[in-house]
Parts: C-alpha cells; sequence; structure tokens
C-alpha cells in the first residue's frame, strides 16, 4: 500500500489541541501506510510530550508577534496562530503534498475577532477549494450521521429546510457510502423535524410538504437506499444497533446529541464534497481543561484513523 500523507493543524494554541495531537502521537507512528505532518507550535507540542518518529514530521509555525499562549487562557493571538496553522496545512495541500487534513480545534468566538468569516472550519474549506455543496458527517464504530443543517438558531433552521437541500444532501451521502465507505448498498435513514414525524399533520406538515417528496425522488434514483421520515425519538436506536448506514437529522442538535451521548471520546467530524479527506475531533478547545493534562485524546486519534483509511481507500 502506498503511502499517504496528512496535514494536521494544531487549532488554538490555549486550547486541548497541542496536548491531543501528542498524546495521539504514538498511534499515529503505528499507522504504518501514513506519514503525518503537523502546523503548530514546536515548544507547545514538545512540552505537551510531542516525540518524534520516523513518520510524523512537525513545522513549526512562528509566532510573528512573539506572544506566549497560555494554556487554558483564550487569546486573539492564540486564535490567529490557529489560522496561521489551517492556512499553513492547507497551502501545503494545495502544493499537491498531502491529500487528506485533520484539524484540531478552533475557537469560533476567537477567530470572529480576528476577522475569520466563515461559521467554521467546513464552510472556510468550502471556499478554500471552491466546492459549493459540502455537508457535516459525523462518524464512529457505533453511527454515521449527516446534518441537514448546521449552525444555525432553531428557528432559522426550520426556515431553511427545502426539497433541494435533502435532495442533495442524500445524493452526497449516498456516495461518499459506496466510493469511500466502501458500502455497496448503503442504507440512509432520514429524521422527521417534528415530533413522532409529525403524527400524519397533527404535531406540523414539514414532514409531508417537504422531507417525504425529497425522499420519494431520492428513492427514484436510488432505489432501496432511503428511508423515511422516521421520528427522531426512534431512529438513532435503530442506526446504533446497525438497522441503517447513516441517518441524516434535520438540524443541529437532533443529530449530534444522540451522537455525543455515544461516541464522545471517539467520534469524529468528517466534512463530505471536498477534493480532499478532512476530518476532526468533535469536541472544542476546551480551554477549561488545557494544560491539566486531563484530555481525552480518543476523537483525535480517530479522527487521524479515519482520515488516513479513507485516504487509502482513494489510492486503491
Amino acid at each position: 500500500m502506498k503511502t499517504v500523507n496528512i496535514a494536521v493543524s494544531m487549532g488554538d494554541p490555549c486550547g486541548i489541541g497541542p496536548e491531543v495531537i501528542a498524546k495521539a502521537a504514538s498511534q499515529m507512528s503505528r499507522i504504518r501506510h501514513a506519514a503525518f505532518f503537523i502546523f503548530g507550535d514546536k515548544g507547545l507540542l514538545s512540552g505537551c510530550g510531542l516525540k518524534g518518529a520516523r513518520n510524523i514530521f512537525l513545522a513549526d509555525i512562528k509566532n510573528g508577534s512573539g506572544e506566549v499562549f497560555e494554556p487554558g487562557v483564550p487569546s486573539l493571538a492564540g486564535a490567529r496562530a490557529s489560522l496561521r496553522y489551517l492556512d499553513a496545512a492547507v497551502a501545503f495541500i494545495k502544493r499537491k503534498c498531502a491529500g487528506a487534513l485533520v484539524t484540531g480545534p478552533i475557537s469560533k468566538e476567537g477567530v470572529r475577532k480576528c476577522g475569520f468569516r466563515w461559521q467554521g472550519h467546513t464552510e472556510f474549506l468550502a471556499d478554500a477549494f471552491g466546492v459549493k455543496r459540502v455537508e457535516m458527517v459525523f462518524v464512529s464504530e457505533r453511527m454515521k450521521v449527516v446534518l441537514l443543517t448546521r449552525h444555525l438558531s432553531l428557528k432559522k433552521a426550520i426556515k431553511a429546510l427545502s426539497r433541494e437541500h435533502i435532495y442533495d444532501c442524500g445524493r452526497l451521502m449516498f456516495d461518499l457510502l459506496k466510493n469511500n465507505f466502501k458500502i455497496p448498498g448503503p442504507r440512509i435513514a432520514v429524521c422527521g423535524l417534528n415530533p413522532h414525524a409529525g403524527e400524519s399533520g397533527l404535531f406540523g406538515d414539514e414532514e409531508d410538504l417537504i422531507i417525504r417528496p425529497a425522499i420519494k425522488k431520492l428513492g427514484r434514483k436510488y432505489r432501496g437506499c432511503f428511508f423515511g421520515p422516521y421520528p427522531a425519538d426512534t431512529v438513532f436506536y435503530n442506526v446504533s444497533k446497525g438497522g441503517f448506514d447513516l441517518v441524516m437529522a434535520m438540524y443541529h442538535d437532533q443529530g449530534l446529541i444522540p451522537f455525543k451521548l455515544l461516541s464522545f471520546d471517539s467520534g469524529v467530524n468528517l466534512t463530505a464534497g471536498l477534493p480532499i479527506i478532512r476530518t476532526s475531533p468533535v469536541h472544542g478547545t476546551a480551554f477549561d481543561i488545557a494544560g491539566k493534562h486531563k484530555a481525552c485524546p480518543g476523537s483525535m486519534i480517530a479522527a487521524l484513523r479515519l482520515a488516513a483509511g479513507l485516504a487509502a481507500n482513494g489510492r486503491r
């Protein structure tokens, strides 16, 4: 198997990114078909115990202002640094030096104060690689979840629902499962929006007007692959037991509450629709425990492994 190169951006230097990357290094060294190029702060990573290995390379991105980053104390300097690491990793990929990206957590509040105009990594990367349609997918051994709407208020998320978006998301998910995860006949469950999926119009009509017509259209294109709309309070149980390969949630918390309940320390955020593989841990910067050596590296390890596995699938 050919070696795949994976870029890793450290995330906010004041958060737990340096710690979880350093703790994950022993697992990186065991992934023999991958080489990892970490873009971040050498001093912080070394202080967290990062040691060199045959397949781990560190690009020390200097802090132009000379400011010192204090773990657990968010700062504009730290936010700006996290963007420099990200920009350097993306530039590395655009030079065809790597085919996958793993991103450490950044502070959305911090980077917005620095002029970052995107909602998060997902939207930034779509813009950086010139892609119009991307989706946020969460992956673990127990389930896969895609969020139809992401970081929107619940009021705005409901208004944003459309047949076209559900259909386009469904097509992207079918391709992801078949081409990247190598599932020949994927089974995809679609959540309803309202309690009991609307209960035949008693609790809302979005299922009948928007969701069900989109599922029928997907069914005509991909026979036997799309099902629903299902009540959200039961479908995730069935997905966790292997009844479906992926579930499409209508809004952020509908999908992420059950996912993180089951897979907080082992789940991965995967961006579908990019010309590269991009993964990240599901947790944030966790400033409250940064520098205290309490951070669990499980989600970062899973993100690194998934990136390496999917990148290798693309090489076959």
